[in-house]
């Protein structure tokens, strides 16, 4: 069990981190300042740290949405005039907004500014040989606050999916008179032309769809930063008194800019591809912590189309109804976290989050990501519950595959 003083470790934790570093842009100053306290802590502690350097262009992620509605009122705006243009322009911002909102891929990133991030990589190697690796992970960069989450909650959701599949309605409608020979009057034409203008007020809100204010992220991801700095005091205790895991390399990898499209897992994933891959290496990645109520194994990841290691949610699963708490199997419907890039190279992944991810929750990515909205017992719940999976894991006896 976690001790009193293991406890408060981490609440302190949560509350020093907040009142020196504050909201933490990707990239910025202040998340590179709490990785390096996170050096001072751990290097104290015994563990191997240091810290690996990237470059990558942070605004591109959300930078690009004000100019899907840009694109949008061109699209309109040519629909009647000159329906060829309609089409192309709806199909490059359809396309570019797949690929670099719910993919995750780079692809206007060279058209932002670019600067450096750094991720903190502690390293605890097995008391005996080590036959296999775990990787527990969080990102320690907050999210710009999502305007429109804020204003209108859970309203915001449908109004989002809207205004992301509106240039649908325009990019179709032109396409049937060129492709199909529809006339200018043909009720089909006219009647996809008059939905797209209808829908201009609804696209219009991507541009002011987030603000540059970074938001506290207390639960966003410094709560998941709190269980990793208390599971690098618990194994360094363990090995301090000879119980260290027998056969299992730790890893603790604090990265740089998930919020910014897991820019700092992807380059970490990259880089150590073929190491990671010398040994057996399962991935915890822990983020949203914030009640232990809603304790959650992640299997699937649906924007990315990643679905995680069966056997490392089943095992999960098994410690948290061992210790008779509430826990949940479910999906991530949108957006992603850092284990999607680490599932892309092969390595067994699952994200456990204490949030719920069936609505949208008033602290999520929204000024209210305070440390008032964090249950205490929500770092005690995820600390236990990845500890005991370490454990399980070095003592062989995680749970078969799921079939």
């Amino acid at each position: 069990m976690t001790s009193p003083q293991l406890h408060a470790r981490m609440c302190q934790f949560l509350e020093q981190a907040l009142a020196r570093f504050g909201p933490r842009e990707s990239c910025s100053a202040a998340e590179k300042q709490l990785g390096q306290w996170l050096v001072q802590r751990w290097s104290a502690l015994g563990w191997t740290v240091r810290t690996e350097s990237f470059s990558c262009h942070p605004h591109a992620f959300l930078g690009f949405i004000p100019f899907t509605a840009l694109f949008y009122f061109v699209t309109v705006a040519t629909y009647w005039v000159a329906p060829w243009v309609s089409v192309a322009v709806g199909i490059v911002l359809l396309a570019v907004t797949y690929l670099e909102l719910l993919r995750y891929r780079e692809l206007l990133d060279p058209l932002f500014p670019q600067r450096q991030g750094e991720n903190i990589l502690a390293v605890l190697p097995a008391r005996g040989q080590a036959r296999q690796r775990v990787l527990v992970s969080a990102h320690r960069d907050s999210a710009y606050e999502f305007h429109l989450w804020y204003w209108l909650k859970n309203a915001a959701v449908p109004l989002m999916v809207v205004a992301f599949l509106a240039p649908l309605i325009p990019t179709l409608g032109a396409f049937g008179q060129i492709v199909f020979g529809l006339s200018a009057d043909h009720w089909l034409f006219r009647v996809a032309g008059y939905l797209g203008v209808a829908l201009t007020p609804i696209v219009a809100c991507n541009l002011v769809f987030h603000s540059y204010r970074t938001v506290p992220g207390a639960m966003d991801d410094l709560a998941g930063v709190a269980v990793l700095d208390g599971l690098a005091a618990r194994l360094a205790s363990d090995r301090a008194r000879d119980t260290a895991l027998e056969h299992t390399e730790v890893w603790l990898l604090a990265t740089s800019a998930e919020e910014a499209g897991l820019r700092g897992a992807k380059r970490f994933a990259r880089t150590h591809r073929d190491e990671l891959n010398t040994l057996p290496t399962f991935g915890l990645f822990v983020d949203g912590v914030c009640d232990e109520r809603h304790l959650t194994a992640v299997r699937h990841e649906v924007t990315t189309g990643v679905r995680h290691s069966p056997r490392l949610v089943e095992l999960a699963r098994r410690i948290a109804k061992a210790r008779q708490w509430h826990f949940h199997n479910g999906i991530i419907p949108f957006g992603a976290t850092d284990a999607s890039a680490f599932r892309d190279s092969g390595i067994e992944t699952v994200a456990l989050l204490c949030q719920d991810t069936t609505r949208l929750v008033p602290n999520y990515h929204t000024r209210l990501d305070t440390l008032d909205h964090v249950r205490p017992e929500s770092l005690v719940v995820v600390l236990e519950l990845v500890y005991e999976m370490v454990l399980a894991l070095d003592r062989d006896r995680a749970a078969p595959p799921v079939e």
